[in-house]
Order: C-alpha cells, then structure tokens, then sequence
C-alpha cells in the first residue's frame, strides 16, 4: 500500500508525480499501450473528423453520366465505397465520430456524478438515508431500459441530448452501487474514524479522504459508462428511436440494416461496427488497467 499524502494536501508538483507514474505503469503492458493509441487515434477522429472528411456527409455522389453513384464499392475517390443514397461512407464515418463521443462523454459524465453522489452520500451517511437511496437504486434496477426509453423518447422527442440525457438518467444504477460497497469498506479506517472524532464535518471528510480513495475505481465506471453510453446510443439508433438526421455510427448501421443489402455492402456496415467495437474495447481495457496500476493506493490527507 502506497500513501501518497498524509496529513497534507495534495499539491502541484505531488499531482504532477502521479499522473507520470500512473501513465508510465499503465502503458508498460501491451494491451493496455494499445487500448491507449487506439483511443487517442478515435479522439482525434472526434476532433478533426468533419475537417478530415474529404466530402460533405450527406452530399451525394454522382457517376460520370449523372446518376447516383449508389453503393460503389471501396475505391481511390471512395476508400469506403458510396452508400443506398451515393453518400461517401468514409466522410460519413468521419463525421459521425464527433456524435458518437459526445454522446458517450457526456451521458457517461451524468452516469458517473449521479452514480457517485449516490452511492457516497448512501455508503458514508448510513442509516435511513442509506435505505432510501438504495431502495431508489432497486427501483430503477427495475426498469428496463430499451421499453423505458422509448416511452420517454415518445413524450420528449428523438433530440441528440434527449438521447443523451436518458442514456445517463437511467444507466448510473450498477455505479452506485458498487460504489457503495467500496465507501462502506473506506469508512471504517483509522484516519478516516480519527477524523470523525476531531470534529471535521461530513463534506469535509468525504471531499478529502472518500473521493480520492475511490477515484481509480470513479475512473473505470467512468471509462465503462462512456462505452456503455455509446452502445445504448447505437442499439437506440438501430431500433429507429433517435434522431435520424444526426450522424453517428448508430445511424450508419442502421440505415446499412434498412436498405437490405447489409451484406452485400459490407464497406457501409462494418466501419462503424468495427468503430463501435474498437471505442467500447478500448476504454474497458484502459478503464481496467488503470484500475490495476492505481489498486493499491491510499490517500491520507
């Protein structure tokens, strides 16, 4: 067990230290060194997709004679072929990377607070409190998601942060709870009774000594929610509940799916599949290493 601060608060240069070491034990394996370039290569595609697509997402193309260049395969002015409507794929694939992960960002964000706020205030606080939250989390244990969802996207509309909003207000459930198992383990240590016992105030104690003995495993939730965020998204757009006119990989699955030929244009199917699947694998794989490199730390301050 590593004590990384005791009786101190953290300052720049200690922050600055363990970020390098978490990094640099985190990248010595090979797989996690991998999910890490795989995530960053996907970042960048966010980030610079709709200037790196080399046409407008839903132009379409036309043959030399003027018709729609429909379902061409892969070739050097289209590296991933044309879609039912001649729009290029690659472009498409470009720019809906941007939605995609701002849908996982953010509804994994709002799954991350709400988890934590819940499973802290209930693990650490206790008693009534405990059992009203944790009687809620049943609650929404209950609640199927997919049904759930359509029923409220049917009241609100098909909107992108509607989506993302559903996604995350339901979705927070498992982190709650295991997170907390983990404060009711954290708060029956030493330093954290002797701080009781000096008179710090609940805030306090769990803003100094709770969040940063959990914040390896906030970071794996977190990496999970993101994931989990982008396949509910994607399996909301394949069922037809999203926003149609918002590009994300979802919706190029499911408008591959709709035209009937899903197989015999694999070059419209299978780049945001394979996307989808990268994304979601690699933040498990970084969320998980992450989570045992950072272990067996313990913070006192």
């Amino acid at each position: 067990m590593r004590i990384v601060s005791k009786l101190r608060g953290f300052n720049g240069s200690d922050l600055d230290i363990i970020l390098k070491r978490t990094l640099r034990n985190l990248l010595r394996e090979r797989i996690t060194k991998f999910a890490f370039i795989c995530l960053i290569v996907i970042f960048l595609i966010g980030l610079l997709g709709p200037a790196l697509a080399p046409y407008d997402y839903n132009e379409q193309q036309l043959t030399a004679d003027g018709q729609l260049n429909r379902y061409a395969p892969p070739s050097i002015d289209h590296p991933l072929g044309t879609n039912d409507r001649g729009e290029d794929v690659l472009s498409r694939l470009l720019v809906g990377a941007r939605t995609t992960l701002i849908t996982g960002l953010l509804a994994g964000s709002l799954m991350l607070i709400l988890g934590l706020s819940i499973g802290v205030t209930a693990g650490y606080v206790g008693g009534r409190t405990e059992s009203l939250l944790m009687r809620f989390v049943d609650f929404m244990y209950g609640i199927p998601f997919i049904p759930f969802a359509i029923v409220l996207i049917t009241f609100f509309g098909a909107g992108f942060y509607t989506t993302i909003a559903i996604i995350g207000l339901v979705l927070w459930r498992f982190i709650a709870r295991v997170i907390r198992s983990q404060v009711l383990q954290i708060k029956q240590r030493p330093y954290i009774m002797a701080a009781k016992a000096s008179g710090a105030s609940t805030p306090w104690i769990i803003r100094k000594h709770i969040l940063p003995n959990i914040a390896n495993m906030a970071a794996l939730f977190f990496a999970m929610g993101v994931g989990l965020a982008i396949l509910e998204q994607a399996g909301l757009s394949f069922i037809g509940v999203t926003d149609p006119f918002t590009p994300t990989w979802g919706i190029m699955i499911r408008n591959a799916h709709q035209s009937g030929r899903i197989a015999e244009a694999w070059w419209w199917s299978f780049p945001p599949g394979i996307m989808i699947s990268l994304t979601v694998l690699s933040l498990y794989l970084l969320g998980r290493g992450y989570e045992s490199v950072t272990g067996e730390d313990e913070v006192i301050v």
